[in-house]
């Protein structure tokens, strides 16, 4: 059987909504697919496209989700760094499997359109695929939400104090509004010619910047403004002037908390030059000159050539509406 799961981009509200303001996410038509074949071996293999495998025991899955949550109670505590939650990106999906208490053994294989580390909700995508084989696997079928639910648990080991963001994108599809933790689907367009560009995968994790940005800024103002822009961008959908006024003031409070590599600042300020907007979509980077993803609005010629000169990959923005599903049995 396969599934697929779509990734995300957001328009508005990283960080801040960790902070109980709105975040404003799209999913986009790139996936990360799941493909499950049974076998009679009392283990299951995971394997990565183009990578290496880890193979569990049945036995030894079953296990696996008490262990990490331990490890994960370990940073809560301040004892463990996110980064070592997991020992490895296999046992992320062999936690799913675990959690879901799958007892058929066989080989589960990745494969992604999505660039990995890249701010675009890799991992939630991964999950939520692996989530759907396991429930077929086990004879369940968990509702959207216990599914969203399900996908942004799981997606805490990876990422630490993260936010419900991801998880509903990927799962819902569509445009999605998220607010302490509440979710929301949007019945909105993106009007214009949007792209999404890849600055380079960050040097440090989602969980840790997300942890710098804690140590910085938890108590902050900053974050009332974050969400007066991110409620005011649903409104401005249909009127391009505004909506790029608002996706500059976004950048602002982002290069604000510091997440924001000089690099990357340098590239969207040719972009505001030439008329148009972008910003950091995705927890971006405060330390290094990679960000990941940036989500740009200008002409494509315009935005090619910027694009040429700093050595970045571009590509249009695709609605994925369905989110996360079964698309072979």
């Amino acid at each position: 059987m396969k599934a697929i799961a779509p990734g995300k981009v957001i328009l508005s509200g990283e960080h801040s909504v960790v902070y109980g303001a709105p975040a404003i996410a799209l999913a986009v038509a790139n996936h990360i697919s799941a493909d499950f074949i049974a076998d009679r071996e009392a283990r299951i293999d995971i394997r990565f496209a183009g990578a290496e495998s880890a193979a569990l025991s049945l036995s030894d899955m079953a296990q696996l989700p008490a262990q990490l949550d331990q490890r994960f109670e370990s940073f809560l505590q301040g004892e463990l760094d996110i980064t070592r939650v997991l020992q490895s990106p296999f046992q992320l999906l062999h936690y799913v499997l675990g959690l879901q208490s799958v007892a058929v053994g066989g080989c589960l294989t990745t494969q992604s359109t999505l660039p990995m580390g890249a701010g675009m909700g890799s991992s939630a995508a991964a999950i939520a695929a692996t989530l759907l084989i396991a429930e077929r696997l086990t004879g369940t079928e968990l509702s959207a939400r216990q599914r969203f639910e399900r996908v942004r648990f799981c997606e805490r080991l990876q990422h630490g104090r993260g936010s419900a963001i991801d998880a509903a994108a990927v799962t819902l599809g569509g445009f999605v509004r998220v607010r302490e933790g509440n979710v929301e689907q949007l019945d909105i367009g993106l009007q214009g010619e949007w792209y999404r560009v890849d600055t380079g995968s960050p040097r440090v994790s989602t969980g840790e910047c997300v942890q710098a940005v804690r140590e910085g800024f938890a108590g902050s103002a900053i974050w009332n403004e974050f969400a007066d822009v991110s409620d005011a961008m649903i409104a401005a959908m249909d009127t391009s002037d505004q909506l790029l006024a608002l996706i500059r003031a976004n950048h602002r409070l982002l290069q604000a908390i510091g997440v924001v590599p000089l690099p990357v600042a340098d590239f969207i300020a040719e972009i505001e030059v030439a008329g148009g907007a972008a910003k950091v979509s995705g927890a971006g980077a405060h330390q290094g000159d990679q960000g990941g993803l940036v989500l740009a609005c200008l002409s494509r010629n315009e935005l090619a050539k910027i694009c040429a000169r700093h050595g970045y990959r571009w590509t249009p923005v695709e609605e994925d509406a369905s989110g996360a599903r079964i698309i072979s049995d």
